[in-house]
């Protein structure tokens, strides 16, 4: 079985070709907690033995590069699963293929600071809920007046709005369908998945032009 040094460079190699999280054990942050805790004791124990040994040395190198193997390997996780977690608080996915338990644990409070984080600084964008109990009134209809024109509706907070797409990104959920998020593609998205795509400079809004008004 390879050292756990050759295993990291083989992970790290794996989540850098890896669009999503790559596969690794189960147990991998433990494992490699313990197998770095070892390295550090051997070389202090070395170099407390013997200060200009190369043995202290060549152990004090390996220490260092399987640490910094191993936070490449980290951090390249961390950006993938914050990621996700955008994407899921505006509609996306909450899958999290190949998660470790740690992992998961950072996805789901990101999530649900993302979406707490969204609540309070714009309202605006969560949907209404009826009040319970208030029961809706009758309709009066409306003295008859002389015919006019009628103005072209303006859009409504429902409004599905137009968006042209500015980069590449990973796909959102919407209605149930998953949309790809490709550079100069034009979609019609619903207004609180439109907003924060424009918001987080993902897309741009299209006006829609309306028809003239007839007299």
């Amino acid at each position: 079985m390879p050292d756990h040094y050759s295993l990291l460079l083989d992970w790290r190699r794996g989540e850098a070709s890896a669009r999503g999280l790559s596969k690794l054990p189960h147990d991998f942050v433990p494992a490699t907690q313990a197998y770095l805790a070892e390295n550090r004791a051997i070389f202090e124990a070395e170099l407390r033995e013997n200060p200009a040994g190369k043995k202290g040395e060549v152990a004090r190198q390996t220490f260092q590069r399987a640490s910094q193997i191993a936070r490449d390997i980290v951090e390249a996780r961390m950006t993938k699963v914050l990621s996700q977690a955008f994407q899921a608080s505006v509609g996306g996915s909450r899958d999290l293929p190949n998660a470790l338990p740690e992992e998961r644990a950072l996805f789901d409070t990101l999530l649900g600071e993302l979406r707490a984080h969204r609540r309070a600084v714009a309202p605006y964008l969560e949907p209404v809920e009826p009040t319970p109990g208030t029961a809706a009134r009758p309709s009066v209809p409306p003295p008859a007046a002389t015919p006019a024109a009628t103005p072209p509706p303006k859009p409504t907070a429902a409004t599905p709005l137009l968006v042209r797409v500015l980069k590449d990104g990973r796909p959102v959920e919407v209605g149930g369908a998953t949309i790809d998020l490709r550079k100069e593609d034009v979609l019609t998205l619903p207004p609180e998945v439109a907003r924060i795509l424009v918001e987080g400079k993902v897309a741009e809004r299209i006006e829609r032009a309306e028809p003239p008004t007839t007299t």
